[in-house]
């Protein structure tokens, strides 16, 4: 019997076709979830084979939606600051301009930016450290991004093929998630890079490059590539034997004396054993399979203290503390350590929750922005350290983008600052970090604010923006940094909507992402 092939070659896949591929994928992809990669193979490819040549691709999701209208605000003199200030009411962040009810002083409370060729802006006060990647070139924003099926104004809202279930949290995510709006879900568009790329950047090294520190998601879901969730310590060990197999090995690794050991030595011998039975057999390459990925993870995190970085103080020093931050410390050390999992390009994926703020957005939406803020900036400075003390890593070679479910409505529910929130509307503003990011700017187009102007839906919808980038056009900037090139079959494999919209790789096209 021949044996089958892991993945499938890029050709095979554009033969088969996108759709008509990813119609096996759940069976395919449930087989892998449970396998996940082979480690001790990974081991043997990956030492010394990387070098210089590696791109890593972080997604941050902001879960349930986050008020982007307070993280961009127009302050002082700026036209739209006055409208900010009336409209915002209850949630507006103090921007400098008189309100009688909220803000008699005329105080204001934002980090001051400098955005070329527009009036000021402040970000948000609790985004210190993101201000300072802005101001130094290390991060931009991306405006008015969101699910699109077609370019959609005011005046086509009526007509135009809208993303299926608008305003729905689980339906947006998944269009974010997958950059398809007016189909089902069959996979994310993070899982339909690594099906095609892969074998090309990876060397057919069968360590998955997909690595999720924050749980399976679906912007790496339904591909051949399985998902393999991390924590910051290492690789998720088998159940009932205490953290990292505390209760059941010794220091050495040797099996402790105890209940624990004795069960975790039975288990792995009978896993030794060859199964007639595929199933059976199925279940023990899963075992063996688990086992050898934690070694492997374990020993890619130990590179770390090898070349004298130390994390641990990295995120201390940024107050990083926040369940976001862990998982970025997990993905800064994966990074580290990539010779270890041989690949030379890598996806990873982190999320934070938290942000469906239909109550209490001033205090809600504050404390979140902090966590963000501080684990975002950890992680640059993290990367940034890891650029001097390792000779084959540069700060460009990893990007970060955010993403979240949508914005949220421009005019508040409520008249009280302390329960006062907002719901659930459309496009919103995004950032990306790193080297190879061209910074200090914003990118995309600003929406024109206010109830009723020309980027509001119709209706009386108290300010949802029309987004004016779609999530194709972002996410197809940012694989072609990662190596897909443009107007190439594997891209419109990947977009299958791109071809809709204004090129994002064209300057001249008015698409303006020139962010990477």
């Amino acid at each position: 019997m021949s044996k089958p092939k892991k993945y499938l070659t890029r050709r095979e896949f554009l033969k088969a076709g996108t759709c008509g591929a990813m119609t096996i994928g759940p069976l395919v992809n449930t087989i892998a979830q449970l396998s996940l990669v082979n480690s001790a193979a990974a081991s043997v490819l990956g030492a010394g084979s990387i070098g210089t040549d590696y791109k890593a691709l972080v997604c941050i999701f902001l879960r349930g939606g986050c008020d982007t209208n307070n993280i961009l605000i127009p302050v002082g003199v700026n036209p739209l600051a006055e409208v900010y200030a009336a409209d915002r009411g209850a949630v507006a962040v103090p921007n400098g301009v008189v309100n009688a009810t909220y803000n008699p002083a005329g105080a204001d409370d934002t980090i001051p930016i400098s955005v070329p060729g527009m009036a000021p802006m402040g970000l948000h006060p609790n985004l210190p450290n993101l201000a300072e990647m802005y101001g130094g070139g290390e991060a931009a924003f991306i405006t008015n991004v969101g699910t699109l099926a077609e370019p959609t104004t005011q005046s086509s809202y009526s007509t135009s093929s809208l993303p299926k279930q608008l305003f729905s949290h689980s339906d947006q995510v998944t269009q974010w998630m997958s950059s398809i709006s007016d189909k089902p879900y069959e996979s994310g568009w993070g899982a339909r890079v690594a099906d095609l790329y892969h074998d090309t950047w990876n060397q057919l090294n069968p360590t998955s490059m997909l690595i999720t520190a924050a749980g399976t998601n679906q912007f790496m879901n339904g591909g051949y590539n399985s998902q393999y969730s991390v924590t910051s310590t290492g690789a998720i060990s088998l159940a009932g034997f205490g953290t990292n197999y505390a209760n059941a090995l010794d220091g050495s690794g040797a099996y402790s004396n105890s209940s624990q050991g004795n069960r975790l030595k039975a288990l792995e011998k009978i896993m030794q054993y060859s199964h007639a039975h595929i199933i059976e057999e199925g279940y023990s390459q899963v075992i063996r399979s688990a086992r050898e990925n934690e070694s492997v993870i374990s020993e890619a995190i130990a590179v770390e203290a090898s070349l004298g970085i130390n994390f641990d103080a990295i995120w201390a020093d940024k107050g990083a503390n926040s369940d976001l931050a862990t998982e970025l410390k997990a993905v800064a050390r994966l990074i580290a350590g990539r010779e270890c999992l041989g690949n030379k390009r890598q996806i990873f994926f982190v999320d934070l929750g938290g942000f469906d703020t239909h109550s209490s957005l001033n205090g809600r939406l504050n404390s979140l922005l902090t966590q963000l803020d501080q684990a975002v900036g950890a992680f640059n400075a993290g990367m940034k350290e890891l650029a001097i003390k390792d000779a084959n890593f540069e700060y460009d070679k990893v990007t970060t983008f955010q993403a979240s479910d949508f914005n949220r409505t421009w005019t508040p529910n409520g008249t009280a600052t302390s329960s006062a929130g907002t719901d659930h509307a459309w496009g919103t503003h995004t950032f990306a970090f790193g080297g190879a990011v061209n910074g200090g700017d914003f990118y995309g187009s600003f929406p024109t604010l206010g109830v009723g102007t020309a980027d509001d839906v119709p209706s009386g919808s108290r300010g949802r923006w029309i987004p004016t980038t779609a999530v194709d056009q972002l996410a197809a900037k940012v694989a072609n940094w990662f190596g897909v090139p443009e107007g190439s079959s594997e891209m419109e494999a990947i977009f299958p909507n791109l071809y809709r919209f204004d090129s994002p790789f064209d300057p001249a096209a008015g698409a303006n992402l020139g962010f990477i």
